[in-house]
């Protein structure tokens, strides 16, 4: 067995280089004197109603040929309903500003004979095409309220319905900034139906559809907000819950194509049951300086093996949680302010603790981190809790077919704790070997009887 030296992910210098909007743009009002063809603003279309502004973004989308050259919507401040905008290859929506656009969503009839289970007040991209010139590329989203109306929805809806969110996109290239999401909601009950995403976006899922699988992945997430309780059942074992922000790139070529996902300076608040941000089958990312309060877990990612994600310079204050990561590889976890507080019901205990990375995991450095946890009484919390299977190894097959392993060690150092019981590290069963490096200590173990356990509290 070899030890297996790993080049850490380092943060991006540049800032992402995004295209020059669509040359033409149209006006959209809620509300206005005299209305027009939306050439200008003193002349904007006529969007006072649900009914009006999707008809004029059909009109349109036929106009460019649905895959033309795209086009700025830029909607003039006041308030909007709709029954889902969708957004076409090369389209920018623009409003007035958080707090003066804001979109609300509206059930219609269509919805009700269509029986759709989930809806989203923006989407895009979310269908099966093989041909490059319609790529959803150069999308971009800003400077609007979106209100998911979940109580709304659901009143009319009744059991059809099962979540609404604010914006979901699976695109090739996509730019959301300064936008505002909030009553977004899930019915809960079977997996599929608890978790809500209210800011998606990804540039590729597969899961057995048809859907693309963009070989590049450029994705920006910037300056937005997140903020409430995910809406619907409170009670029961199978609640709902969100991912505020979540992103993902399945099928994007790390070493031919363009990957460049970033999430960053975002506001994510009392989103008391859900996880602030997130992401799904990343190979590059970079989360950071976001500020998360008042929710119930910081990250987390656990699905389709995460690797190269940067999360740095973010402040997590009176969240029940950290973060979280199950099958990650090369993971920099750096310079980060954890503030946990007491969970406040048992279904949030799983939560409670600085960091938990657990099965699969390996290569993952935790440097410069503060841990503090604010309760008044002792509590089960750990600064970072390290636990499962096949931890800190790497297993794979030779040229000849054979199998073979390297230790690839998560590495803890310079991280800082108050309040919280010591870090504590164990295989999930004896036998199972478990390699980790704390400062400059390796650690080795197997769960059994003699090395089961490996505590520490300072690096």
């Amino acid at each position: 067995m070899v030890i297996l030296l790993v080049a850490w992910p380092s943060a991006w210098a540049q800032p992402i280089d995004w295209p020059v909007p669509p040359e033409r743009t149209v006006w959209l009002a809620a509300a206005h004197e005299s209305f027009g063809d939306g050439q200008t603003a003193a002349k904007p279309i006529d969007a006072s109603t649900a009914v009006k502004l999707g008809q004029a973004l059909d009109r349109l989308a036929k106009e460019h040929d649905f895959y033309g050259d795209g086009l700025v919507l830029q909607f003039l401040p006041g308030e909007y309903e709709t029954h889902g905008i969708r957004l076409r290859p090369r389209w920018h929506m623009t409003g007035g500003g958080i707090g003066r656009t804001t979109i609300k969503l509206v059930p219609s009839a269509r919805d009700r004979k269509i029986k759709s289970a989930y809806h989203s007040v923006i989407s895009g991209g979310w269908g099966p095409q093989r041909l490059a010139k319609r790529d959803f590329n150069n999308i971009r989203i800003a400077d609007v309220s979106l209100d998911c109306n979940w109580r709304g929805m659901k009143k009319v809806l009744g059991p059809i319905l099962k979540k609404v969110a604010g914006v979901d996109l699976l695109v090739r290239q996509a730019l959301v900034e300064r936008v505002q999401v909030s009553r977004f909601g899930a019915v809960g009950g079977r997996p599929s139906w608890r978790e809500v995403f209210p800011i998606r976006v990804g540039s590729g899922m597969g899961d057995g559809a048809e859907l693309p699988c963009y070989r590049d992945s450029i994705i920006e997430i910037r300056h937005c907000i997140v903020e409430d309780f995910v809406r619907g059942p409170s009670t029961g074992t199978e609640w709902p819950y969100c991912t505020g922000i979540m992103v993902s790139h399945r099928g994007a070529d790390v070493a031919n194509g363009t990957i460049n996902v970033r999430v960053h300076h975002n506001e994510i608040r009392n989103v008391t049951n859900g996880i602030a941000l997130g992401g799904a089958y990343l190979q590059r990312a970079e989360f950071y300086e976001n500020t998360v309060s008042n929710c119930g877990i910081g990250f987390n990612f656990d699905t389709g093996s995460n690797r190269g994600v940067v999360i740095r310079n973010n402040r997590f204050v009176a969240c029940i949680g950290g973060g979280s990561v199950n099958d990650g590889k090369a993971f920099v976890i750096r310079d980060n302010t954890f503030r946990l507080i007491a969970p406040g019901a048992p279904r949030f205990d799983w939560w409670h603790n600085g960091l938990r990375i657990r099965d699969y995991t390996r290569g993952i450095l935790v440097e410069g981190n503060r841990f503090v946890f604010d309760g008044e009484s002792k509590s089960s919390a750990r600064g970072i809790l390290l636990q499962g299977k096949n931890v800190g190894i790497r297993t794979f097959q030779d040229e000849a077919g054979d199998w073979q392993s390297e230790i690839d060690p998560n590495r803890f150092r310079d991280n800082h704790y108050s309040g919280l019981l010591p870090n504590l590290a164990g295989p999930q069963s004896p036998g199972q070997s478990m390699h980790l490096i704390v400062g400059d200590r390796a650690v080795h173990l197997s769960g059994e009887s003699d090395n089961a356990k490996f505590t520490w509290l300072d690096d």
